[in-house]
């Protein structure tokens, strides 16, 4: 087994790196907090358009994370790429090679994107949606398909930021991006201050504007960051193009993959729960509004562990990517219980956000709450789950995860959501049962992987091996 030879006694050390993975990793979560607090005050106002709008508005979040994730997720190698290339301390100018890559990789990207959001009303239609329900979505993706360029260059020049370890900008875009989205939105959705009322057509515009809002700002501020200029990070070698592009897609391609499936299980898990009733929808939109508040904030710990390790993979400082990745994991599920413990406690408070709390509405409570409990268990699974798959990309190791992802969803996962919704009768509450039983079932599979990875001086070395190599 590896054995410590730092001086520093253990207990020391792990509080050390607790510390480090904190200061780094909790303006990602904020950040990630924020950004999905926008889309948690946009439902909230379709809430008081109509019930219509309100389970349209679930279709638009999962299609744009749908197409944002998948289609721009292939760019989140750069963070990894970067991170190592800075953590090697040599040829700054690479990093600016592979941001221009990205850039260009992102802007092709933009017409298949917005070729299916174009389209979208008929795709829904063949999925068996209602016809009200899909016109609905096509008014807003009609509109918010313009923004897709702006979408696919904020995501390089993120991954550009927390790869270079800025991440304090992201936090302050976040802030920047709520407040703007939040106020064009009720403004436009409702028609205040002399605009017309616009409802979903008014959130498109919204977040459009927001978007190439911050693309703008953004821009100019990489553009003009001393940084980045004294340091040549953003200088370009034409030869050299060919190549990023090539490692930005070998790396990215699984990551886009792996999210892709998770992404379309999870449209397609809400396609199931759209068989069931409206009704069903609505509170499937209140849970999935929470699971994208409260659950996202762990991608900004999974974003923060790949950086900190490709750095520290870069810099062959092998021997503390462990203990890194244990204090990442333990901030996780510590953040997890907390939401568990508050949904098995107060669950009414959470769902009287959007659901009158009224006689009428008894069994819509009687199951959200259920619900809720069984989401927040599965959350300290994913949590694990999704931070090791973070580490794992920070070794440069994404086509496992996503391999794991194929197998499990599709052949287990979706066969057992429905039977556990339809086949046994449990509806909502049997499809969420089946959802969690695969996160922990990857995620336990995911952790093994990486502990093998470092289980004896073999793998160590096989470890070091690559590091040099790469």
């Amino acid at each position: 087994m590896l054995t410590d030879r730092s001086s520093i006694s253990a207990t020391t050390t792990s509080r050390g790196y607790f510390r480090e993975a904190l200061k780094l990793s909790l303006p990602l979560v904020i950040s990630q907090f924020l950004i999905m607090t926008s889309g948690f005050i946009s439902n909230l106002m379709l809430s008081r358009v109509s019930e219509t709008a309100f389970a349209a508005g679930l279709f638009i979040n999962v299609i744009q994370l749908i197409l944002i994730t998948v289609i721009f997720g292939l760019l989140s190698s750069l963070s990894p790429l970067i991170g190592k290339v800075i953590g090697q301390d040599k040829q700054p100018e690479h990093v600016g090679q592979l941001f221009v890559a990205g850039c260009l990789i992102s802007l092709l990207l933009c017409i298949p994107t917005m070729a299916i959001l174009y389209f979208i009303e008929p795709i829904m239609l063949s999925l068996g949606q209602p016809a009200n329900l899909a016109h609905q979505c096509a008014q807003f993706f009609h509109v918010y398909m313009w923004s897709i360029p702006a979408a696919g260059l904020i995501t390089v020049f993120i991954q550009l930021l927390l790869g270079t370890f800025k991440q304090i900008v992201v936090f302050f875009y976040s802030i920047g991006n709520l407040l703007i989205s939040s106020i064009l939105g009720y403004t436009l959705i409702f028609g205040k201050f002399g605009f017309p009322v616009l409802g979903l057509e008014g959130l498109a515009w919204a977040v459009s504007i927001s978007s190439w809002s911050a693309a703008l700002v953004l821009g100019f501020f990489i553009l003009r960051n001393p940084d980045y200029q004294d340091k040549k990070m953003l200088s370009f070698q034409k030869q050299n193009l060919k190549k990023d592009v090539y490692k930005i897609i070998k790396i990215g391609l699984p990551i886009s993959i792996h999210v892709g499936n998770e992404m379309f299980s999870f449209l397609f898990m809400i396609v199931m729960v759209g068989w069931i009733s409206i009704e069903a929808l609505a509170m499937q939109q209140v849970v999935t509004r929470y699971l994208l508040m409260l659950a996202i904030p762990i991608f900004g710990l999974s974003q923060a562990i790949t950086v900190v390790i490709s750095k520290q993979f870069g810099a062959n400082r092998l021997s503390e990517i462990k203990q890194t990745c244990h204090a990442y994991i333990s901030m996780g599920v510590i953040y997890s219980l907390v939401i568990l413990f508050m949904f098995a406690f107060i669950p009414n408070i959470f769902i009287s956000v959007f659901i009158e709390n009224s006689s009428k509405n008894a069994h819509i409570y009687q199951t959200l709450s259920i619900v809720l409990i069984l989401m927040a268990i599965g959350q300290i699974f994913d949590a694990i789950k999704n931070i090791t798959i973070g580490a794992l990309r920070g070794l440069h190791d994404t086509r496992f995860p996503m391999q794991l992802s194929v197998i499990t969803i599709w052949p287990i996962g979706v066969p057992l959501a429905y039977v556990m919704g339809f086949t046994l009768n449990w509806g909502l509450i049997g499809i969420t049962i089946a959802h969690v039983t695969v996160i922990a079932l990857c995620s336990v599979i995911l952790y093994f992987r990486w502990i093998n990875k470092f289980k004896n001086e073999e793998s160590f070395h096989r470890l070091q091996e690559t590091a040099a190599k790469n």
